[in-house]
């Protein structure tokens, strides 16, 4: 990568910054959520831990990748940019955890 940015007011590094807030907030929250709820699911709890690290892992290198690879296209000017697969795994993600917190709550309310 060359040393010098495409943009001068530096919009992919913005969005790359954002991209590794991201995956650093679902570690956080991951761990938070872990922690809070192994003394109600014991061992079952940690399941949802280590998919929410694991996404976090995952989101963070990609983030990387996507922002070096946009890096190279813009400034070569020759190729295509990175298509919304990953902002498309990340909804999944959200929207699967959000499933399951609501399972998580309604099952509180129901248990005796």
């Amino acid at each position: 990568m060359s040393g010098q940015p495409f943009d001068p007011g530096l919009q992919p590094e913005r969005s790359a910054l954002a991209w590794q807030r991201t995956a650093l907030a679902i570690a956080v929250g991951s761990l938070i959520f872990g922690r809070i709820l192994s003394a109600t699911f014991g061992f079952w709890a940690l399941l949802p831990m280590v998919v929410g690290l694991s996404m976090s892992a995952v989101l963070g290198l990609k983030s990387h990748r996507r922002y070096a690879h946009h890096h190279r296209t813009l400034t070569s000017g020759t190729g295509m940019l990175a298509d919304g697969r990953l902002n498309a795994a990340l909804a999944l993600f959200v929207f699967g955890g959000g499933l399951f917190a609501l399972a998580v709550v309604l099952s509180w309310r129901f248990l005796p």
